[in-house]
């Protein structure tokens, strides 16, 4: 196929004149790169003809000169029952490959029919079963895209035959039991229980667990080339938020030498409504996210819930979205299920041949409504008119093939596991991180110290730079200081800390993973883990060349896909820390869900345990209010059951330990810091080499008597020190390096030392922002005493946008809190 524009679009003469120069093969050429491109609007891709083929001029075989007859060819590969929707494709050799496999005569073979049908008839019966023995249950089945079961088991079947390891799946509710049983290989017995309420996990377990069609599942399938095996991610229930996880988990996979088939599952509504879909996409090509390739299969209801395409979406499809990475986009009608076979090939063809994403747009129905006690009639009459006139998919098949489905022993294994008892738990089913003493455990020191002698050794590391590069005057300045601070024992920054810890532990073969926007500079000019050549460009990582394998790259200025994927990742990294960080604090608020959903609630829902490290820049530094926090009030109120950490240090040697902790301790929870940016350069905000040895320290206090005892987190404590020491004020001063867990213990020691004294709690955000709403009673708990809070006036702003308004307030804050306001 020669690599043209079509010939009619930008010059409207230029069809004229070629037809007039009497070149018929040109002509075809013409009309045949004009189906190729317009062709999938005129496919019967819609089993209820809700949207019939459009009636196009570019497809007019008159246009061209030609006839009915020569243009049939063309008209039978693109405007059947699938929709190559192709002419988006920039690389010219994929667009020729994607137009050859369409034109090319094919047809499903004897035994992939049968299985077809056979597989449709069990989809049937399976959730006939499930409605006749538990009416009104909810299952969000499967009914009117039963063909979806058919993509699955070829996807699965190409894995094993194709020598993959495992296959990694992020999917959805629509037919989840329905897959589990007939593709992923869940237990009938155990996805009848689910069904009727026996949770999966015992009661005295700890976890909260979750409703059945989120759960996860982690087995093996057999297929025709032996067992495979799966991992079919759990999911909350805006589900859309799954694909980056799993993905994520697969690339983890991938880098510790798996061979992982990943594949992405969606509904029609979320992947054109959700903006992390064009995130996850945005995402796909680049180094760190890339997957050699994801199948993405969108099962197309043809309506979200109640809402209509008019109601739903600008674009002309459900999958428009993809267009944008030039992923071709195949769309299929799901009662055929010849086509369907067809396209699920060359999907899994395309994906080995440019190692590049691709869609099947699935455009089936919905026999019953969003779930199984809904009546989409109020709001579809239409729809469901045709829907009800169809017959079951399984005997319209079975007559057009002239096969009969086989379902085996199908219905027999159903009355089996509805009549028998609810399986046992698992065999040796623990979950360590939800013990009832977590959070003492997670209080208890972990030797993460480092000798002197080796870290000046990786400090050498880390200031190496190649002779032939030739580095901006800063940044040698910078190597030169750190360098000297380290050799000289004359004071580490945070910075430094920060890369002496994941330096020493990939010197212990731990694997690293960074990654952030502007993670690499450090959005303060902070971190230089790339040196950049000023002269070529050329770059060299600080952190390359020890044992352990380190990744560590920019990201895209989203958060919500980026978030997800490297939770996902963290998921799969057993001996490794993945670490990433926002641009600032309140970023984090784009990615809330990831938050809420995954992070704070994965082990407690699905037993996943995951050790993320999620640094937040936070301090109300005259930045404005979009630049002032991390909102530490929402993060301690998500706290509970040690389900996460959150500090807030101000010693830069209780980051190295934290980090270090992270991979270090018995347990693995996700880390929250509220980084800083003031105290990245501050003279008071140093440790010394001796610092760097031992462990985390909860709680830093002084010894000292006076009148008030003030405790702070963060960069305030700092502040009241400097003020402190310049007024001579009576005051005591105590810094809380980690909010959660509390170590309440630490907080009674210190206030027991001064039972006379004033107690307040100091920090730098609004009364109705930062920790204290939430520290109050438990710091009066911890000492049998109130405490008094200073802080700046409740705002509905984080703070106030001048800076020398802020600078004011802040300073009002000091004095107060060190009783210097008379």
């Amino acid at each position: 196929m020669r690599d043209t524009e079509f010939l009619g679009a930008g010059d409207p003469g230029a069809l004229e004149t070629l037809l007039r120069a009497g070149d018929p093969e040109t002509a075809y050429e013409a009309m045949s790169e004009a189906y190729r491109r317009f062709g999938w609007r005129a496919a019967h891709t819609d089993p209820l003809e809700m949207t019939p083929p459009e009636i196009l001029a570019e497809l007019e075989p008159e246009r061209y000169g030609l006839t009915d007859l020569e243009t049939e060819p063309l008209r039978r590969a693109y405007c059947s029952s699938i929709g190559w929707q192709i002419g988006h494709v920039d690389r010219a050799e994929c667009r020729a490959w994607l137009a050859e496999q369409a034109e090319t005569l094919w047809e499903a073979g004897p035994a992939q029919r049968q299985r077809a049908l056979d597989l449709i008839a069990s989809a049937e019966l399976f959730e006939a079963t499930f409605d006749r023995r538990l009416p009104g249950a909810k299952t969000f089945g499967l009914s009117g895209c039963e063909s979806m079961i058919v993509v699955l088991n070829h996807l699965l079947e190409h894995a094993a035959a194709s020598g993959f390891d495992a296959v990694f799946v992020g999917g959805i509710h629509r037919g989840r039991s329905t897959q589990m049983a007939l593709n992923f290989g869940k237990p009938l017995a155990r996805l009848v229980a689910d069904a009727k309420g026996v949770a999966e996990v015992p009661q005295d377990l700890g976890a909260s667990s979750d409703s059945p069609y989120h759960l996860g599942w982690e087995g093996e399938v057999e297929t025709s080339e032996g067992p495979l095996s799966v991992w079919v991610a759990p999911h909350p229930s805006h589900l859309s938020v799954v694909a980056p996880v799993a993905l994520g988990k697969a690339r983890a996979a991938i880098d510790a030498g798996r061979s992982v088939f990943p594949l992405a599952l969606h509904t029609d509504a979320a992947f054109a409504g959700q903006g992390i879909t064009a995130e996850l996409l945005q995402i796909s090509g680049l180094a760190p996210y890339s997957l050699g390739g994801v199948v993405h299969v969108v099962l197309n209801n043809q309506v979200g819930f109640t809402t209509g395409a008019e109601d739903a979406r600008s674009a002309r499809t459900v999958a428009d979205v993809p267009r944008m990475i030039g992923a071709p986009i195949l769309h299929v009608n799901a009662d055929n299920p010849d086509a369907v076979l067809r396209v699920t090939e060359v999907a899994l063809a395309y994906r080995k041949a440019f190692a590049a994403d691709i869609v099947i747009d699935l455009i089936g129905y919905r026999r019953k409504g969003h779930n199984e006690i809904d009546d989409p009639r109020f709001t579809q009459p239409e729809m469901y008119r045709r829907i009800d006139a169809l017959p079951p998919l399984s005997q319209r098949y079975a007559d057009a093939t002239g096969l009969r489905p086989d379902t085996g022993d199908l219905s027999a294994q159903l009355e089996e596991a509805f009549s028998g008892k609810p399986p046992p738990h698992g065999n040796g089913l623990s979950a360590p991180g939800l013990a009832r003493d977590i959070e003492k455990q997670m209080l208890a020191p972990v030797d993460t110290g480092v000798d002197a002698a080796t870290l000046k050794r990786l400090t050498e590391h880390l200031t190496f730079c190649p002779a032939s590069l030739t580095l901006h005057p800063k940044v040698r300045e910078f190597l030169e200081r750190r360098r000297a601070a380290v050799g000289t024992d004359s004071g580490i920054d945070w910075a430094t800390a920060e890369a002496l810890a994941l330096a020493s532990l990939l010197d212990a073969g731990t694997d690293v993973r960074v990654s952030g926007q502007d993670a690499m500079r450090g959005a303060f000019t902070q971190r230089h883990l790339d040196l950049h050549c000023q002269s070529t460009g050329a770059c060299h990582s600080v952190l390359s060349g020890l044992k352990g394998r380190a990744s560590a790259h920019n990201t895209p200025l989203t958060e919500n896909a980026v978030l997800a994927f490297e939770y996902g990742y963290s998921l799969g990294v057993e001996n490794g820390l993945t670490l990433w960080e926002a641009q600032f604090g309140d970023f984090l608020n784009v990615a809330q869900s990831i938050f809420d959903q995954f992070i704070i609630c994965g082990e407690d829902r699905w037993l996943a345990r995951s050790n993320l490290v999620i640094a937040l820049p936070h301090g109300v530094d005259g930045g404005g209010p979009d630049h002032a926090t991390a909102h530490p009030e929402r993060l301690l109120v998500a706290c509970a059951k040690g389900n996460i950490q959150v500090i807030n240090p101000t010693m830069p040697a209780n980051w190295f330990h934290a980090l270090r902790r992270q991979v270090l301790a018995d347990w693995r929870k996700p880390l929250v810091l509220l980084a800083p940016k003031t105290l990245l350069r501050h003279p008071l905000a140093r440790s010394s080499l001796g610092e760097f040895t031992g462990h985390f320290r909860t709680v830093v206090a002084e010894d000292r008597p006076a009148s008030r005892l003030v405790m702070s987190s963060g960069k305030l404590g700092v502040l009241l020190e400097q003020e402190r020491e310049r007024t001579g004020a009576d005051v005591a001063l105590v810094r809380l390096e980690q909010l959660y867990p509390l170590d309440t213990d630490g907080i009674a020691a210190v206030a027991a030392r001064y039972p006379e004294a004033e107690l307040v709690w100091a920090q730098e955000e609004p009364e109705n922002f930062g920790c204290f709403q939430w520290l109050d009673r438990r710091l009066e708990e911890a000492t049998g005493r109130r405490w008094q809070l200073v802080s700046r006036p409740a705002s509905p702003s984080a703070s106030a946008g001048p800076k020398s308004w802020d600078d004011e307030h802040l300073a009002r804050v000091i004095v107060s809190a060190l009783g210097l306001d008379g």
